[in-house]
């Protein structure tokens, strides 16, 4: 995904008055997929939704949430999402975060959905910069 198809749509900071620069944050992004690809079953992604929690000393540390990824036919996958946050010393320029997905489930095609996958994303929350890529592996029980 492009920083074009990505906004934050809730963003809350908690300073923390321990360390300089520790924050909590929540916040949800909604992403619009433009130019998604047909996957396996035929089908483009449309929309991602995520919801996440973040608690980063000088935007390096930890980041969990859970996704939903909404297809062109109504199908969804569910996934809890973890990753390490990395920005370099100079704030002002954007930082990484590394992630592991876990798929816990899905509707319709991808009803009985498991899976797993990696991604890696450029961030900035004062910027409401975010860009990257996801890759997922998963199967679909049947009945």
């Amino acid at each position: 995904t492009s920083n074009d198809e990505v906004e934050y749509t809730i963003q809350k900071s908690i300073e923390v008055d321990d360390i300089d620069g520790h924050v909590i944050r929540i916040f949800k992004t909604e992403t619009n997929h433009k130019k998604s690809e047909k996957n396996c079953e035929g089908l483009r992604i449309i929309k991602t939704d995520f919801y996440g929690i973040s608690d980063y000393i000088k935007k390096n540390g930890r980041v969990t949430g859970y996704s939903i990824g909404i297809y062109d036919d109504g199908s969804k996958i569910f996934s809890s999402v973890d990753g390490i946050a990395q920005t370099p010393d100079d704030l002002s320029k954007n930082g990484f975060v590394s992630t592991t997905i876990t798929i816990t489930g899905g509707t319709g095609v991808y009803k009985g959905v498991t899976g797993y996958g990696k991604g890696k994303v450029e961030f900035n929350p004062e910027t409401g910069y975010s860009s990257g890529n996801t890759e997922t592996f998963y199967t679909i029980a049947t009945k």
